[in-house]
């Protein structure tokens, strides 16, 4: 079962990955300067931003690789407005080592956002292979929950660590809420990740009301909201994470969450799917839950049935399939 799997989830990672097609190649490292072009491996950009000023001057139709060099980028962040329905892929050079690191040195900065492609007809196609992400609020955020949407984005090889308000001692808020936030995101492959320390404070002040609270359950290694539908997140690992490791919202269907390894992660449950007692979202429903070892939560051995949960009504916007399929959970 377990290698029907792993080649089911290779054949989807390898049909979503860049093509061998021409490309245009834009160089990074530590030691660059956004005064280069950023052409050769002699004259590299220094950052994200710098990179996106470049893409968006040159305005390449084919597609774009990002050859991130070696090395640690210090509280760099970007919020990414280029896209022409071709590969953009952020990754190290071939034979690298070690995986290039983005350290936010704690200061609360979101690594990479990602606005919406402004044409529904031109899929955002990002990807971003075999980096470092570590000491964020939050680490990458794909979309904004405005029409139309985004799509066909991968995230694979990546480790993200140290992410969350408890790294960033609140900053800028005391609530955080992903490694991974995906809004409106659809029919991205999300694999062979690791995801160690996503966390928020257990007594903290996220509304200024002079009240600490606890939030460290507002928080997840993957967060899939506002109809993110048609994803695959497989053969991840979630590790120190203290809300639950993968949560759905509001009409996110039709995901897949399958042969990952989930080891002290989560408050209530490993996954969860999750609207309010009231208001009008909707739940999400066909999402399966197939092949995965789970062993404690965060805070110890889950309750009985809890692996998966869900919360809010079932009936909100009419009789929908079921919410959650489970199957295949090793429990360690």
């Amino acid at each position: 079962m377990h290698m029907r799997r792993n080649w089911a989830a290779l054949a989807s990672v390898l049909a979503l990955a860049p093509a061998l097609v021409p490309a245009t190649t834009l160089y990074m490292s530590p030691s660059g300067s956004d005064g280069n072009t950023g052409e050769s491996a002699t004259a590299p950009l220094k950052t994200l931003k710098g990179v996106l000023n470049q893409v968006k001057a040159d305005k390449p139709k084919d597609a774009v690789d990002i050859i991130v060099a070696e090395g640690t980028y210090l509280s760099q962040t970007v919020i990414w407005t280029y896209f022409n329905g071709e590969p953009i892929t952020f990754s190290p050079p071939a034979g690298a080592k070690t995986k290039p690191i983005f350290d936010g040195e704690g200061t609360g900065l979101t690594w990479f956002t990602m606005n919406d492609s402004p044409d529904a007809d031109t899929p955002t196609n990002l990807h971003f292979v075999g980096l470092k992400v570590t000491n964020y609020w939050l680490g990458l955020d794909l979309g904004r929950n405005k029409a139309p949407g985004n799509s066909l984005n991968e995230v694979r090889g990546m480790l993200f660590e140290r992410v969350g308000a408890f790294y960033t001692k609140g900053l800028p808020n005391a609530k955080g809420y992903a490694a991974l936030r995906l809004q409106l995101s659809s029919n991205n492959t999300i694999t062979g990740n690791r995801f160690h320390g996503v966390k928020n404070s257990a007594s903290a002040d996220s509304d200024g009301d002079g009240v600490n609270e606890d939030l460290t359950g507002y928080i997840h290694a993957i967060y899939a909201a506002h109809h993110s539908t048609g994803n695959i997140i497989s053969d991840n690992e979630f590790n120190q994470v203290t809300g639950d490791a993968v949560r759905t919202r509001d009409g996110s269907n039709n995901n897949l969450i399958e042969g990952n390894l989930f080891v002290t992660a989560g408050k209530y449950s490993a996954y969860s799917d999750w609207i309010a007692d009231t208001g009008d979202e909707c739940p999400s429903y066909g999402n399966r839950f197939v092949d995965n070892t789970v062993g404690d939560g965060y805070f110890g051995a889950f309750k009985d049935g809890y692996i998966t949960h869900t919360y809010g009504p079932d009936d909100r916007c009419g009789t929908i399939p079921t919410r959650i399929t489970e199957e295949g959970t090793i429990v360690q």
